[in-house]
């Protein structure tokens, strides 16, 4: 038994180290798009990739949408994507900023919102502010600092630009349960380990948090 739970921390450690390689050698993004590329959404949702989107509190973006394929433990109905975030300025070295947004699912995104739609309405059931999170994995605090939105409510912050945006063009704005999103978006063999049901938690309470504000919003 012990050699066993050995054996599996040693897959899992590989597996993340193997994700962590792919990830920031932009591997992961061209994969993603590879297996999106056969893949659509709602026509005037595909019509909004490109299109430049803006707020007082955030600035000026790029907004992309990508398919990409229904994961694996998802029973929703509906097409899934993502919606990846650029800044139209930066205010750092392009190529700095060019390769932490290529660290992203897609290799173009600062922030990053996974979502599903069906019959005009999105649901949104994951959100990662992509560049902060790797520029802090590798240790460079100051940069990932920098890349933050705002010092608190930097998810809510971002799901309701976008979502004005959405609705401006006719789609209806719903969040996934914190249940769904864990279950959508966490893969245990990348959770640290020893730490596994604390970051659980921790998302558990993210998303239970995103889930009210954001159907409140839209009641």
């Amino acid at each position: 038994m012990l050699r066993m739970r050995w054996g599996q921390r040693l897959i899992n450690s590989a597996h993340r180290w193997g994700y962590y390689l792919s990830m920031y050698s932009g591997l992961r993004a061209v994969r993603n798009r590879i297996t999106g590329s056969s893949l659509n959404l709602d026509a005037k949702l595909e019509a909004l990739s490109g299109t430049s989107i803006s707020s007082e509190d955030l600035g000026d973006w790029t907004l992309r949408i990508h398919p990409r394929v229904r994961p694996s433990s998802a029973s929703a109905e509906g097409r899934f994507g993502v919606f990846s975030l650029r800044k139209q300025s930066s205010g750092v070295g392009g190529l700095i900023y060019s390769f932490f947004c290529s660290t992203s699912h897609f290799g173009g995104g600062h922030v990053e919102i996974a979502f599903f739609e069906k019959d005009g309405e999105v649901t949104y059931y994951g959100i990662r502010n992509i560049a902060s999170a790797n520029a802090h994995r590798l240790g460079l605090k100051t940069l990932s600092s920098y890349f933050r939105l705002s010092r608190s409510g930097e998810d809510a912050l971002v799901l309701r630009f976008v979502s004005r945006s959405l609705e401006e063009n006719g789609f209806a704005i719903k969040h996934a349960t914190a249940h769904d999103c864990i279950n959508f978006t966490v893969d245990n063999r990348l959770l640290p380990r020893g730490r596994e049901q604390k970051v659980r938690r921790s998302l558990h309470r993210k998303y239970q948090k995103l889930y009210l504000v954001i159907n409140n919003d839209s009641a």
